[in-house]
């Protein structure tokens, strides 16, 4: 009853945002690629550029993994096909995020932690912000979400049949963001190295399982590609080899783009892109550029990727970061300054949240994991505030931890009678 009133006024809150603050709005870069690409995918033209199509041209694409597009291509098929329409359709997801984190705070502390997990989910703007943008962050946080409540669902049952939902969850998590593919053995070998009750058959199928089913989930995605593109892509997606050139030049380590990316350091931007190539044909030469990048200038890397991980986490020029997403993207800057305002508290709530948690037997790893991974993540492409969305629900579940034990004093509080 409880959870399901939070879900109802969080998806008021989203539907407000978006009527009022984002009804209208223009949609560029990736937003337009998805809600574009999802109305063409629906049309029956198969996953094709929208850039590209908007000049007449059919040019197949897999920059991004399919399974938003193929969320949001499920209603445009229902004729619900406006950007309202998809805006409000991201809102029912980021809504079932809310009761996702509901059911991962009941699980890690009780149904009071759960329902303040779910309180905080419902109102924190760095979650809900994403719908009304129309961009993939909104099914990456359920995803994350649902991994993290098949995680503490494993750690509790250990049978092979939680291990495979576990698989379940990360096949979804690789086809909505690619390096979400990293989350299963971060998560899984932990959780399996500290259960002592294991024998070792079932150490080995907790291990293997749950990869094998992840594998069976990407693997029609990755062999349709493989049949459509000159070059296999690796993963899930064509744009790695894109963004590593991108992140890897005299801006990005030098200049005023220091840990970001700078579209003026891609290779060949002069020039029209040879008829009847395809996204994978210029990926070798982007890889060959950043990598002999790097390697000429690797004793920059270390100041590099600290600017990278500061400008994700907002400890490195964090307002002018706020700027600058603000404008490409079209947030909304009072949002986004709420949003880091509300983040800077979570994170200090959160360092208190796992040292109770931890103090509990609780088991951190299925949290710190996905921290881990996105920090990696960053690490290795560039900073910027949307790759660390899915790290924002573990800072909602501990800090849940810390707003629950203050509750809990409070209640338990009584003050002495004056003489």
């Amino acid at each position: 009853m409880g959870l399901g009133a939070i879900c109802v006024g969080a998806f008021a809150l989203r539907l407000v945002y978006v009527l009022v603050l984002r009804r209208g709005a223009t949609l560029t870069g990736d937003a337009f690629q998805f809600h574009n690409g999802a109305n063409l995918l629906a049309d029956g033209q198969g996953f094709i550029d929208p850039f590209a199509h908007s000049f007449g041209l059919l040019r197949q694409t897999a920059q991004h993994p399919p399974l938003y597009l193929l969320v949001l291509a499920l209603v445009s098929k229902l004729g619900l096909r406006s950007v309202l329409d998809h805006q409000v359709w991201s809102c029912v997801i980021g809504t079932g995020t809310v009761a996702l984190v509901g059911v991962a705070g009941r699980q890690i502390g009780g149904k009071r932690l759960g329902l303040i997990a779910a309180g905080l989910a419902a109102v924190y703007p760095n979650l809900w912000m994403w719908d009304g943008l129309v961009l993939s962050e909104t099914l990456g946080l359920f995803v994350t979400a649902l991994i993290i409540v098949m995680a503490y669902r494993l750690w509790e049952r250990k049978t092979v049949g939680a291990a495979a939902l576990l698989g379940v969850a990360c096949g979804l998590g690789a086809l909505t963001r690619a390096e979400v593919a990293l989350f299963l053995p971060a998560i899984v070998v932990p959780l399996v190295v500290a259960a002592r009750d294991l024998d070792l058959k079932r150490r080995i199928q907790v291990l293997v399982v749950p990869a094998l089913v992840a594998v069976a989930i990407m693997a029609p995605w990755v062999a349709f590609n493989s049949s459509r593109f000159h070059h296999p892509p690796l993963g899930t997606s064509t744009e790695f080899a894109q963004t590593l050139v991108l992140a890897n030049c005299d801006r990005t380590y030098y200049g005023d783009s220091l840990g970001s990316r700078a579209y003026s350091c891609l290779p060949g931007t002069d020039t029209p892109p040879p008829a009847g190539s395809d996204e994978t044909d210029s990926a070798g030469l982007y890889r060959k550029v950043a990598i002999d990048y790097v390697r000429d200038h690797a004793a920059r890397v270390p100041f590099v990727v600290l600017a990278r991980e500061g400008r994700a986490w907002g400890v490195y020029r964090p307002f002018e970061q706020l700027r600058a997403e603000t404008y490409l993207e079209r947030r909304d800057l009072g949002v986004a300054r709420a949003g880091y305002a509300f983040y800077v508290a979570l994170v200090v709530a959160s360092v208190v949240g796992a040292v109770m948690l931890r103090r509990r037997g609780v088991p951190l790893s299925p949290l710190l994991a996905v921290a881990a991974t996105v920090a990696l993540a960053i690490a290795i492409t560039f900073g910027q505030t949307r790759y660390r969305s899915a790290a924002e629900i573990v800072l909602v579940l501990l800090s849940s931890v810390t707003i629950e034990y203050l509750v809990a004093w409070c209640l338990a509080y009584e003050p002495e009678e004056e003489p």
